[in-house]
């Protein structure tokens, strides 16, 4: 028989918002059923990933977000319902794709864009997501207590959204405090020191 308690103290769930969010899942109702199952929440990975409807602009705009250092998967679906429609392996993979676009269909690409800023048109971000998963936790703050910034690719951004690291990493931290201290989570006074830095 296996000892679920004792298992449960050394292995959790990773809960990562960005890939969460590509799959088009809701994220209260995720963690709910993560608990419900007796999982342990071990982390609570703060990331955001790229959205972009996938008509002509979307796509020729989604072109600079291609590189060779990561893999970045699309998962197509419907924004309102969630269901899933199609997935691709990696970006140029969906690009190249000349399956019919269906109407109201979203592209979900996993790419962690950075927390503090929108990508900008045609381009949405998934902080929603990210944000949902931190009013569960402001209401459950004993569900985890490790938080960690998950955005990685600050270097192979398109030059538009490039800023040098260390300036990435302070508008970051500023941003992710402001949303922890709003939400009760992290002090206030710590928040606006980040901000003012």
């Amino acid at each position: 028989a296996v000892d679920r308690e004792g298992l449960c103290r050394f292995v959790g769930v990773n809960y990562d918002c960005c890939h969460l969010a590509v799959e088009f899942e809701e994220p209260a109702a995720a963690l709910e059923r993560l608990r419900a199952a007796g999982l342990r929440l071990s982390k609570l990975h703060l990331s955001s990933a790229l959205r972009v409807t996938p008509d002509a602009a979307g796509r020729a705009a989604l072109a600079a977000f291609v590189e060779p250092v990561y893999l970045h998967q699309v998962v197509a679906g419907d924004p309102v319902t969630g269901a899933v429609r199609r997935r691709f392996t990696d970006l140029p993979d969906a690009l190249a794709s000349t399956e019919a676009v269906l109407p109201g269909e979203e592209w979900r690409v996993h790419f962690h864009v950075p927390l503090h800023s929108a990508p900008g048109a045609p381009f949405r971000d998934t902080r929603d997501h990210l944000e949902e998963a931190l009013d569960w936790l402001a209401v459950r703050p004993a569900a985890c207590s490790h938080l960690e910034m998950e955005t990685y690719t600050w270097e192979v951004l398109p030059p538009a959204l490039r800023l040098p690291v260390e300036d990435q990493l302070v508008r970051e931290y500023a941003w992710t405090l402001d949303a922890l201290a709003r939400r009760g989570l992290a002090s206030v006074e710590l928040a606006r020191a980040v901000a003012g830095a």
